[in-house]
């Protein structure tokens, strides 16, 4: 084995004397100096570890991120305590989209500098974006013991306890960085959201109010008080203060967008439907012109599904007799939300929201060496989904172990109905339907973020998506047992609510409660894009309002037949 060259004190001083050249001409951009300066670097210790790691900074500027991953990788095993080199490897891991390996890098790059704020960060945002909430609470919580009360690690935690739906501990959170500066953009924000979802919206409006007043170009305070209030006139100032965000905001990008449909909604409530379809046009032009979305791979996949999921799969059932998961399912925008307020009212009855832990269980179990497929879940015995269902028991029951039934309103879910009741026999569906046009209207202005929903921007791909949505629910409806699947009508449910909720509340094996009439006055807070309209009672106005749009449906109006 080759001893490394041993280097003099002499030779060393000249090497930091380079290494300091270089890292100036990378920190000015000239990045055409440090080849000969490494080059020189090379000649005296090729070894070095800053030698590796400038060359790194340097591929990866140039545009070569699979070089600099090599080299940033050579100078951590020059150097493994050097913790600029590990967070730099992080970085290049997070800017890649590889969130695993960053949050290994950034974690490795804490423990050697356990007080740097921003390592902290960065790891706490990839591990809140991995869904990893618990490492990131403790992650953010050893992190305040040397940053005590710090703004950014305070909201850190105020994300985290909001994703879990820890809204007193996020509330707590914003508070206390509000206590530290009054003015704080984005806990003014947070602020605003939890007041919004509690049913607080003159608070929240005050909140937004003075958001604006110290930034009256703030995009999203902007939105969400569009958003919170209605508008009677196109008189109204708050009209003049959007369409001043509007103008402001560059033409290509995403606060362009945000601000777009806004002012639909507002166009909208003051019944300008053209107005308020040219600029729902214009935000999803801009959202699709962002997505990668590729419609015939999507609805393979939901054909993939439906052939998958036959008789024989759905017959290799768990034991599990535990009836008190309700899956709430369907479209987005269906009126499940207020399904879900309904059944929340009733006191036997607990709340989880839009909570992905089944799919999130299930992706899981996906690694590179044995993927996730279609023909392996297919696969599964009854042992195998017995174990899927008694982890999701514990998991549902573990905020509400006295609660008859929890219910789960996540809708994407309609695609893993056949995994759910493999998994859970007893476990009920509850698919909410509405008017396919109403739906898809709603859906195209609604502005919904995630790529999940990427097929809502084009008016053609939606409605392709809504159709094979439509068959994919029809497979579901025959191959299911009998009773396992409960379907309401939105529209139903607006022009007779005591009888179909009574109906609903025997479909999923609970008693008659008066409160679930009264779901719009229930405290529990509501978070999601239809908060405002759950605070209200049923009302008939969101029957038929595809009509107002009618000319410019055409292209969803010929797919939906």
């Amino acid at each position: 084995m080759a001893l490394a060259k041993r280097i003099s004190n002499n030779k060393k001083r000249q090497v930091s004397q380079l290494v300091v050249q270089a890292t100036k001409a990378l920190s000015i951009g000239r990045y055409d100096l440090c080849a000969p300066l490494c080059a020189q670097i090379e000649a005296i210790w090729p070894e070095n570890s800053d030698l590796a790691n400038i060359r790194g900074v340097a591929s990866l500027h140039a545009g070569n991120p699979d070089q600099a991953e090599a080299y940033f990788l050579q100078a951590i095993k020059a150097a493994p305590r050097r913790v600029a080199f590990s967070k730099n490897l992080a970085t290049l891991y997070a800017n890649q989209n590889k969130p695993e390996a960053a949050a290994h890098w950034y974690g490795l790059a804490l423990e050697l500098e356990p007080s740097s704020l921003p390592i902290a960060l960065n790891l706490s945002k990839i591990l809140i974006d991995l869904k990893r909430y618990d490492e990131a609470i403790i992650s953010l919580n050893k992190a305040s013991r040397y940053h005590l009360d710090n703004d950014a690690i305070l909201m850190g935690l105020s994300t985290v306890y909001f994703r879990i739906r820890r809204y007193d501990k996020s509330l707590d959170c914003t508070d206390k960085a509000l206590k530290n500066n009054p003015d704080h953009p984005d806990a003014l924000l947070q602020k605003a959201h939890l007041q919004r979802g509690h049913g607080q919206l003159k608070d929240a409006e005050i909140t937004l109010r003075k958001l604006l007043a110290i930034n009256p170009e703030h995009v999203h305070a902007g939105t969400l008080l569009a958003n919170l209030k209605c508008f009677q006139s196109d008189q109204d100032a708050d009209i003049a203060l959007l369409k001043h965000i509007h103008a402001r905001t560059d033409a290509d990008s995403q606060q362009r967008e945000t601000i777009c449909f806004a002012l639909g909604k507002v166009m909208d409530d003051i019944g300008s439907y053209d107005r308020a379809f040219s600029y729902f046009d214009e935000g999803n032009a801009l959202r699709s012109r962002r997505s990668a979305y590729h419609a015939d791979t999507e609805l393979e996949h939901m054909q993939a599904i439906m052939q998958h999921y036959n008789q024989d799969v759905l017959e290799c059932r768990s034991d599990i007799s535990d009836a008190t998961p309700l899956f709430i399912v369907g479209m987005p925008r269906c009126g499940s939300t207020r399904v879900e307020q309904i059944l929340a009212a009733h006191p036997d009855v607990s709340s989880r929201g839009e909570w992905h832990c089944f799919e999130d269980m299930l992706f899981a179990m996906h690694t590179q060496d044995n993927p996730l497929t279609l023909e392996r879940i297919a696969a599964f015995d009854a042992d195998q989904w017995e174990g899927i269902g008694e982890s999701f028991l514990q998991r549902l029951k573990a905020d509400s172990p006295d609660a008859l039934r929890i219910t789960d309103k996540t809708l994407i879910n309609t695609r893993l109905i056949g995994a759910i009741h493999c998994a859970m026999p007893q476990a009920k569906i509850i698919h909410v339907r509405r008017h396919p046009l109403d739906t898809c209207l709603s859906i195209y202005q609604s502005n919904l973020i995630s790529q999940q929903f990427d097929y809502a921007y084009k008016l053609g791909e939606l409605g392709y998506y809504y159709r094979m949505y439509q068959r994919l629910m029809q497979h579901w409806r025959e191959w299911l047992p009998d009773g396992v699947m409960y379907e309401l009508d939105y529209e139903h449910l607006v022009e007779g609510q005591e009888a179909e909720t009574r109906k609903l509340l025997d479909a999923c094996g609970l008693t008659w409660n008066e409160q679930c009439l009264q779901f719009n006055k229930a405290g529990n807070i509501v978070i999601t894009r239809s908060m405002a309209q759950v605070r209200q009672s049923l009302y008939t106005d969101s029957i038929g309002r595809w009509t107002h749009y009618e000319q410019h449906l055409q292209p969803l109006i010929k797919i939906l037949g």
